[in-house]
């Protein structure tokens, strides 16, 4: 994944946080699910949603061909599963619409950043690696909104509060977690 694919990557991580975060408990006891609860299910969808558009994918890919410019059909694809398939996850219960809107927008992101830069021998090889990347979305983002809860009741300089902690955060965490691509992929970031 080259830079650019994974802000791409964060910034649907951080979309997905903030959305959920519009949801905090007021009350206690707690009246509704928590921002960490909206995160899991929500991010649990998108990686159903993004796994499901990844074999679609794969499968026309190699299956049907790509016509024309290869490397713009493979995004326009990309981008036109992710839409179908995220679109029939909206029929899921309980989302609101914020989460919504979220979701359709972090599976094409998603797929768009994704399914044209893996390269893969076959459909099974293409799908292992989407599902080890719809996993890291998910882990990822259940743990930025558990690290945004601690970070509400820490004392943040005004320079660095929103957008600029959250990218100084997830880039950590994929420091940390970077590890796991020697592991999967054999290589290290």
């Amino acid at each position: 994944m080259t830079i650019a694919n994974r802000l791409v990557f964060f910034g649907c991580i951080l979309f997905t946080c903030y959305c959920a975060q519009k949801y905090k408990q007021k009350s206690v006891p707690a009246e509704g699910p928590s921002p960490v609860a909206w995160t899991a299910y929500s991010a649990l969808l998108n990686y159903i949603a993004y796994c499901i558009a990844g074999l679609v994918f794969a499968v026309l890919v190699t299956e049907v061909g790509i016509p024309g410019t290869e490397s713009v059909m493979e995004l326009v694809y990309a981008g036109g599963i992710a839409l179908v398939i995220s679109g029939i996850t909206l029929l899921a219960p309980r989302l609101t619409i914020d989460l919504k809107k979220m979701m359709l927008v972090v599976v094409f992101l998603m797929s768009t950043a994704t399914f044209s830069r893996i390269e893969a021998v076959d459909v099974a090889d293409f799908m292992y690696q989407v599902i080890i990347y719809g996993a890291m979305y998910f882990v990822f983002s259940v743990a930025y909104i558990g690290a945004l809860d601690r970070m509400s009741m820490a004392t943040i300089p005004k320079f660095l509060t929103g957008v600029p902690i959250g990218i100084i955060t997830m880039f950590l965490m994929y420091l940390s977690f970077s590890f796991f691509n020697g592991v999967f992929f054999g290589y290290l970031f």
